[in-house]
């Protein structure tokens, strides 16, 4: 394209594809060092934030969200091991389908028969132990266990470390099972619950074979009661045909920052991977080329209509404020379609390169078009 000024078509393809370029690098470094942007996170939440948290934070304001008809959280906070196991026998009295004991018996003590007995008469509880990293680091091994764990056989175990490697890290996601050297099969503690509630749910999450998958933290809301209200026939009702956890609510050690937004305790964020498993409503995520690919494509109509303002006789300044105004609406529009796409097609799509080359772009394209002026001024 010629116009009054000279430009020849293939220097404005030039300044197009420097630009796009420019943004896609400038964007990529970005990705690499943060893994996110926060333009739009909360303060407490700049250190570890994702587009995805805002479409959790959306769904979890939205009214009318229905508490979880599968799985229940039972607080011990307080409760002395004495006081714990006939806890647990009044649980079984209204048959929950499953009973996550989500505690460590570290320490022994004279009179253990109690606690053998209520692990040996439950078998559909599950009790935990923990994971690390094999010498490969590729694989695991059991860590540590129950002190009973010698004298006894738990009907189910399974392990229930949090992936998190430092206190500002949010969980997202959870492991529902990992493998020894040997090739054993390690479950989650929310697995083996899965696997005794609804085996056909466990089953499809092995077949998934998914590393790790998406922690579904808003489409419904865990009940957490206290122990002591349990005491009312009428909230030990909601306990039958459930899946119950049992575990500490305000244990600082073990509360743990979420996309939702308020801490909370490791218990229930195992509860909510166990309702995600038996719900089989999976977060579906769309691979990073497709986000990438798209994210340079309106990168790239962004800049054409950038230099089209920008080489325009009449009107330049009018059409480049729509363009920086139409930059905006693209960016909290991907924002708008993503929470659209994430609360009723469970599906997240990382709009993140998308927003970030808008970004880019713009500076990018004004940084180059202004040297190719000066260029064009010293010739």
């Amino acid at each position: 394209m010629d116009n009054k000024e000279g430009m020849k078509w293939w220097h404005g393809g030039l300044i197009i594809i420097l630009s796009v370029l420019f943004a896609g690098l400038f964007s990529a470094m970005l990705s690499s060092d943060f893994s996110s942007i926060d333009i739009f996170a909360p303060i407490e939440k700049k250190v570890d934030f994702q587009v995805s948290d805002i479409y959790n934070m959306m769904e979890e304001d939205r009214q009318g969200r229905e508490l979880s008809d599968e799985v229940v959280v039972v607080s011990v906070d307080g409760l002395v091991r004495d006081s714990l196991l006939p806890l647990i026998d009044t649980i079984r009295q209204y048959e929950p389908k499953a009973i996550g004991l989500d505690i460590y018996f570290s320490i022994k003590k004279e009179n253990n028969e109690v606690l053998y007995n209520t692990i040996r008469n439950t078998p559909n509880m599950v009790s935990i132990h923990k994971i690390k990293k094999d010498s490969d680091n590729i694989h695991y091994e059991i860590e540590n266990l129950s002190f009973y764990d010698d004298e006894i056989t738990p009907p189910h175990r399974g392990y229930a470390n949090l992936d998190v490697n430092h206190s500002w890290t949010v969980v997202r996601t959870f492991l529902p099972c990992v493998y020894s050297r040997s090739g054993d099969t390690i479950p989650s503690m929310a697995l083996e619950l899965v696997r005794i509630a609804a085996p056909e749910r466990a089953e499809e999450a092995i077949r998934r074979g998914n590393t790790e998958e998406i922690i579904d933290f808003t489409h419904q809301e865990i009940e957490v009661i206290s122990a002591d209200r349990l005491a009312n026939p009428s909230v030990a009702g909601r306990l039958k045909g459930k899946v119950v956890l049992l575990g500490v609510i305000e244990d600082t050690k073990d509360i743990y920052r979420t996309p939702l937004r308020e801490p909370v305790a490791g218990v229930v964020i195992h509860a909510y991977a166990t309702q995600t498993m038996l719900n089989g409503q999976y977060i579906q995520t769309r691979a990073a080329w497709k986000n990438w690919t798209f994210a340079v494509c309106i990168c790239l109509i962004l800049v054409s209509l950038l230099l089209i303002a920008n080489e325009s006789e009449r009107m330049k300044y009018m059409l480049n404020l729509a363009v920086r105004l139409l930059t905006f609406g693209f960016m909290f529009g991907f924002v708008f379609i993503g929470c659209a796409q994430f609360a009723h097609s469970h599906i997240y799509v990382d709009y993140t390169p998308a927003i970030t080359m808008l970004v880019f772009g713009t500076l990018a394209f004004d940084i180059v078009y202004a040297i190719y002026g000066l260029c064009r001024q010293l010739k």
